[in-house]
């Protein structure tokens, strides 16, 4: 039978990602998403309503998401759902959660935007960090062990 899992979602930051490093070293971070839909209300008019996706990042990917982004900040993500399955220890009852593997992420909005205290036109980078220089225009795309060949997403301003 002939399946194709791809997601491509651009939406807000819920939450600032939360980072934790597997006992090989290896970066995962987790977050969610607010995507905005407009739908009818049945009134004539439209309203919006949110769905909130929950995703997941590792190695390379996954360092540099939680260096840049923060809770508010647009972002778009391209990954594959994949569907967790669990026994609740309490209740015995079996759960389930759907999330997105991310695979690409890229900046998605005004530098800006997301900014804490809702302030329009800040600085993105971190603030233990001088914003990033012009020095990595032209390098080649390394390759993670993660990742083999996939590297090049990275735009040319993030500093590593």
């Amino acid at each position: 039978m002939a399946s194709f899992n791809r997601v491509i979602l651009m939406g807000n930051l819920t939450r600032d990602p939360e980072t934790r490093q597997s006992q090989s070293g290896t970066f995962v971070v987790r977050g969610a998403l607010a995507v905005n839909d407009r739908v009818p209300d049945g009134q004539g008019g439209w309203k919006e309503e949110a769905s909130f996706i929950d995703f997941v990042l590792f190695g390379r990917r996954a360092e540099a998401f939680a260096r840049f982004l923060r809770k508010g900040r647009s972002v778009l993500i391209e990954g594959k759902l994949r569907q967790s399955r669990w026994q609740d220890k309490e209740s015995g009852q079996n759960r389930s959660k759907l999330e997105v593997i991310v695979d690409n992420w890229e900046f998605a909005g005004g530098r800006g935007e997301g900014a804490p205290g809702g302030q329009g036109g800040g600085d993105w980078a971190p603030a233990s960090q001088a914003p990033p220089q012009q020095q990595n225009r032209g390098r080649a795309p390394e390759q993670s062990a993660e990742f083999p060949g996939r590297d090049d997403f990275i735009p040319d301003d993030v500093p590593f």
